[in-house]
């Protein structure tokens, strides 16, 4: 998420542990705090999933187009965290990744830098 947009009350980590309440959660016994939290964020999810729902509903080919650039975005995501690692990388791993980078990375600096990585790769092998 940027920087300028604003962040969800529920962050995704929380809807992740909601969606698999324990045996406690399912009788509907929360804190004091995770009640109140629920109280206030409640109608942020679900404005938040009945946007999604009008929009698959109305526009499908635009959720698609959301869906598809999430999905790009976590590959990036992904690539990056692998050649930033502090292990060894494995050189298909580290290919696959320099690869996501060049074709869909908006950055040209990025773009560049795994295009380097593949060139000198490459006269290695």
């Amino acid at each position: 998420m940027r920087d300028t947009e604003a962040q969800p009350l529920a962050s995704d980590d929380l809807l992740a542990e909601l969606a698999t309440p324990d045996y406690a959660r399912q009788c509907g016994d929360f804190d004091a705090e995770t009640r109140a939290m629920l109280a206030t964020a409640l109608p942020e999810i679900c404005s938040e999933l009945l946007r999604w729902r009008q929009t698959a509903a109305n526009r499908p080919f635009a959720l698609a187009l959301a869906l598809r650039s999430e999905a790009i975005e976590a590959r990036l995501t992904d690539a990056r965290r692998a050649i930033r690692a502090p292990e060894p990388i494995h050189p298909r791993a580290l290919t696959a990744a320099c690869e996501t980078l060049l074709h869909h990375s908006t950055d040209a600096a990025e773009r560049a830098a795994a295009s380097d990585v593949l060139a000198q790769m490459q006269e290695a092998a």
